[in-house]
């Protein structure tokens, strides 16, 4: 993947570090996530509700990413 190519990036991060069959249904829902965000970001004619699940889907990746990174692990 090129270094503009996010989608591609994500996937392979999300790949790499939830790899196995336990993994299947979080790597699902974190590329649904962002799916869900790029479509409802190029609505030409969207409202309120729609651009408020685009914001809610992008939060859902950026703390996923950010759950997987261990950015939200307790202190120790």
């Amino acid at each position: 993947a090129s270094n503009t190519d996010a989608k591609r990036i994500f996937d392979a991060y999300i790949v790499a570090e939830l790899s196995g069959g336990p993994n299947k249904g979080v790597r699902r829902h974190a590329k649904a996530a962002l799916a869900l965000a790029n479509d409802l970001q190029h609505h030409r004619t969207a409202n309120y509700r729609q651009a408020a699940l685009c914001a809610e889907a992008t939060t859902s990746v950026v703390n996923l990413v950010a759950i997987i990174s261990g950015r939200r692990d307790p202190a120790q």
